[in-house]
């Protein structure tokens, strides 16, 4: 047998380092349920595919440059315009749509000029860290060929789609394309660059997909659960579909009906009564009651979940229920634990997501491993502080060494020139022993440095630190769930004085509704800068009106998915000094970007 060696380390620590480093590259991949990495959104070709009723639209966005692939019967020109006008004239579209091997052909067409719908791409023109290749930029010609084409498709449970295709069998042309079966996603964006086929549940949307499943939405699983553990509260929330509630209730589903005020109301109701306290959870070993539940109505797209508006019009059978549990806490405990109970003979794995401030944790529970369960592991966490900003006063420092040396050598000088003293002390040695110990005794219990009050004025360094200050503890204050408890911690921050209505400003600043509907949080506040300051006094207080802009994050995790937008924000505060303490006492926003 082979000596194990130190180049055996070598190679085990280099393969364990390249599995880390594989494991972080493709964690992005694991929100592919809400993130598209293709790229597929920059394609100079995009096809819109929605199956409405019975019918099948393609919207169809075409370069100038590419159009003779998609009607290579048209006499080739520069003018777009001559081009759309000879289109319009033959409708001999490349793009197929066949059942079984026979074609559909469109019973509706229209071209006409238009512009690109205006798409935002996180990647476009950027590198692809799991790649090291640059990925395509958005497409520059925004005046293109906007085509409509409609196929006849009732009864029909089998697509074949086909793009104009090559002498090899793919794409001739780069096509991005996403699709949906009503409100339904069937596909975020991805290439079309071979024909892919179609199979349609009439019934349930929710089970129309390609066979290609590599282009399928991930967000498949109609059951999850995520915990969210935080410094002043836990989250539980749980996705689900309306079809399993009802079916688990005892009740009838029809993918297809509306949902009304009236079956909202019916949806949200059955939901309480069925998940409230259905997954009984501890935390530090104490059975704990969440101090309020939410039930919201929630729809798939390519960067998450939306939350569902109460006039939005949409079928049943294409939404998600969120419900979600809160509970109470005034730190991070040290163990949470969540007795999952939702299993049935068709659902017997759930996937689970564990988010707390180090970070996501993906797992999944089964039958006979029900619990969800979270240790405290942070042992250097500390959650932010939203403490009162003192009022530091300018002052000089003196070391109380320095100055208590000079004080002793002053005490032994005038005691050597002083007969009288000598005369009286026949012991000088025990003398001056016993006053160096008690001056040592003394220098102890001192404080490391004496602070003397300066008159000054706060420049605008010191007072860009205090307003910055006030900023970030008052994010930390916001993160608060509690309404009565957040604003015992505002007014630790905010003066007395018109509190409401400065609150009410901060609010809108500190707590921007997401895309899910949730309350975000303002993160990384930095890079602050003043740009004009008015030194002010309020009955008798010194106080400056500031304007200034800053950058921060604002962020929200919920139902799985985190977002991260970054803002510019510019407002003008008014901070004030208020007992020792520096409040805002107004605030106005300017402009958010």
């Amino acid at each position: 047998m082979r000596a194990h060696t130190k180049k055996d380390d070598l190679t085990s620590a280099i393969k364990i380092l390249l599995g880390i480093l594989f494991f972080f590259l493709s964690a992005p991949l694991s929100k592919a349920d809400f993130t598209s990495f293709t790229g597929a959104e920059t394609a100079p070709n995009i096809a819109e595919i929605d199956i409405d009723g019975d019918k099948l639209r393609i919207n169809l966005e075409i370069s100038a440059a590419d159009a003779g692939v998609f009607w290579p019967k048209a006499p080739p020109t520069e003018n777009i315009y001559e081009l759309a006008k000879s289109i319009t004239e033959r409708q001999d579209l490349a793009f197929k749509l066949y059942t079984n091997k026979n074609e559909i052909r469109p019973n509706q067409f229209s071209i006409r000029i238009g512009e690109r719908k205006p798409r935002k791409s996180p990647f476009a023109g950027k590198i692809d860290p799991r790649t090291g290749i640059r990925m395509p930029d958005l497409p520059a010609d925004k005046i293109i060929l906007l085509t409509i084409v409609e196929y006849p498709i009732k009864g029909v449970s089998h697509l074949k789609i086909l793009p104009p295709l090559d002498n090899d069998g793919a794409a001739a042309v780069t096509i991005g394309f996403t699709s949906r079966h009503g409100k339904t996603p069937i596909s975020g964006f991805h290439y079309l660059s071979q024909p892919e086929s179609l199979n349609i549940d009439w019934k349930d949307p929710w089970n129309t997909r390609f066979e290609n499943q590599g282009i399928n939405r991930k967000n498949r699983y109609p059951l999850k659960s995520f915990l969210y553990v935080e410094p002043r509260q836990i989250r539980h929330e749980i996705l689900l579909r309306p079809r399993d509630l009802l079916l688990w209730t005892k009740q009838s589903f029809n993918a297809w009906q509306p949902l009304t005020t009236e079956r909202r109301n019916y949806i949200r109701r059955i939901a309480l009564d069925y998940l409230k306290n259905k997954n009984p959870t501890t935390i530090d070993n104490e059975t704990s009651l969440p101090i309020s539940t939410e039930t919201v109505f929630l729809r798939a797209n390519n960067v998450g979940y939306t939350q569902i508006a109460e006039d939005e019009s949409i079928e049943i059978g294409s939404l998600l229920i969120g419900y979600r549990e809160k509970f109470h806490v005034k730190e991070l405990p040290q163990s949470i634990n969540i007795d999952w109970k939702i299993f049935t003979d068709t659902i017997n794995s759930v996937p689970t997501l564990i988010q707390d401030p180090a970070g996501p944790f993906p797992t999944h529970v089964v039958p006979d491993f029900p619990d969800i369960q979270w240790h405290n592991y942070l042992y250097d966490y500390r959650a932010p502080s939203s403490d009162a900003v003192p009022i530091e006063n300018p002052s000089a420092v003196m070391p109380i060494a320095v100055l208590f040396a000079f004080c002793v050598s002053v005490l032994l000088i005038l005691t050597l020139r002083t007969r009288k003293v000598e005369a009286k002390n026949k012991h000088p040695i025990l003398f001056y022993g016993i006053v160096l110990i008690c001056a040592g005794a003394i220098y102890y219990a001192l404080p490391g440095e004496l602070r003397v009050p300066l008159p000054g004025t706060i420049n605008k360094k010191e007072l860009r630190e205090i307003t910055e200050t006030l900023l970030i503890r008052l994010a930390a204050a916001y993160e608060e769930p509690q309404t009565e408890t957040l604003k015992i911690q505002l007014t630790n921050l905010v003066n007395g004085d018109n509190f409401e209505s400065t609150t009410a400003n901060l609010s809108q600043i500190y707590q921007p509704l997401t895309t899910s509907g949730s309350l975000g949080s303002l993160k990384s506040i930095n890079n602050l800068k003043i740009e004009h300051v008015d030194q002010l006094y309020i009955n008798g207080s010194t106080a400056f009106s500031i304007t200034s802009k800053w950058q921060a994050i604002v962020e929200d995790q919920s139902w799985g998915h985190m977002e991260q937008k970054p803002r510019e924000i510019r407002a003008k505060i008014e901070i004030i000094q208020s007992d020792n303490y520096w409040k805002v006492s107004a605030f106005t926003s300017l402009s958010v970007r």
